[in-house]
């Protein structure tokens, strides 16, 4: 397998530069992120970039963490968004409460670095899923509304 890793990195450079997005640039372990406003309770999501040698991951990290006592009830309405979902997916950490939206782009074997399109689509992906799905969440760990309850008022 070929190591993409440099030409997935110049690829979100060019995409950040090209929409005049500011970001965190690169580290030495491939990880960069930036922030966006989203219409939500929270009002930003952070997104974090990790270019790979074969793929580049994008996880939108919701600013809000389940504490043990609502964490069941987060996993169960996690997996209920999750359900039917083409393109990426909501992650949790049971250890810290940690909630994320992850969706990766694959780059290996043969292929090219991620297009301006691809990476667009990732980021309104990410930021789509933040902006539909947060408040819910938030309701379900505050015990103001069943996983169900929060689910059907999302999605109808």
């Amino acid at each position: 397998m070929g190591d993409n890793t440099q030409a997935i990195r110049e690829a979100v450079e060019n995409y950040f530069e090209k929409e005049g997005f500011k970001f965190s640039g690169f580290d030495e372990d491939n990880f960069a992120k930036t922030s966006f406003k989203v219409k939500t309770k929270f009002g930003h999501a952070e997104i974090i970039f990790h270019a790979m040698d074969d793929r580049l991951m994008l996880r939108s990290m919701l600013p809000l963490n389940a504490d043990e006592d609502s964490a069941v009830a987060v996993a169960e309405f996690l997996l209920r968004a999750n359900y039917g979902m083409k393109n990426g997916g909501f992650d949790f950490d049971f250890r810290d409460g940690e909630i994320s939206y992850r969706f990766p782009l694959y780059c290996g074997d043969e292929m090219d670095a991620p297009t301006h399109e691809q990476i667009n689509f990732a980021v309104d992906s990410c930021l789509f899923a933040v902006q539909r799905y947060s408040d819910g969440i938030a309701k379900v760990i505050y015990g103001l509304e069943t996983p169900k309850e929060a689910i059907e008022n999302i999605e109808g």
